[in-house]
């Protein structure tokens, strides 16, 4: 993991280009996109590591959208019961949802699991909220939050190499 960048940092970095991809594909007419704070790659700020924001948000957005039959209708039944103007619920939501999955598929990696479902509800939510900047901390804090989901992506050596192991079953 790149040492000059804390996870946090790198947490809120992939949220942004998460956000900001979204954002630019679904809500240009608005004009509420975030620019990330550093577009440059990884290997031009002077560090050897694979950390890249962009790459790594596409990958979660492909884990999120690999899952999506299976947990689109238990997301949006998540968001009609509850009120998606409630952040503080967001992580209880999107742990239950990986709960629900896990139960329907069991061996599945459930920090993996979590991961896609907080992606994919994230995705709803800004849809729901018409891509409210303001509410972009909902996702960094929920993953920040989680020590678990941390442990996991520290296991992968850090977020710079959680791209291959997203991308395997």
């Amino acid at each position: 993991m790149n040492n000059s960048v804390t996870f946090e940092e790198q947490t809120e970095q992939i949220v942004e280009a998460l956000f900001t991809k979204f954002c630019s594909k679904k809500l240009q007419v608005t004009g509420r996109c975030l620019q990330l704070q550093s577009e440059t790659p990884a290997h031009e700020q002077g560090s050897s590591s694979t950390f890249n924001p962009v790459d790594i948000a596409d990958s979660l957005k492909s884990l999120g959208d690999k899952y999506n039959a299976e947990i689109e209708s238990h997301v949006q039944a998540v968001i009609a019961e509850e009120s998606v103007r409630k952040i503080e619920k967001f992580g209880e939501v999107a742990e239950s949802l990986s709960r629900i999955w896990i139960s329907q598929n069991p061996g599945l990696e459930p920090e993996k699991v979590f991961l896609a479902a907080a992606v994919k509800l994230f995705v709803k939510f800004m849809k729901k909220t018409h891509g409210d900047e303001g509410q972009i901390n909902i996702l960094t804090e929920t993953i920040n939050g989680n020590p678990e989901v941390r442990g996991y992506i520290e296991r992968q050596g850090g977020w710079g190499n959680l791209g291959r192991s997203l991308n395997s079953p």
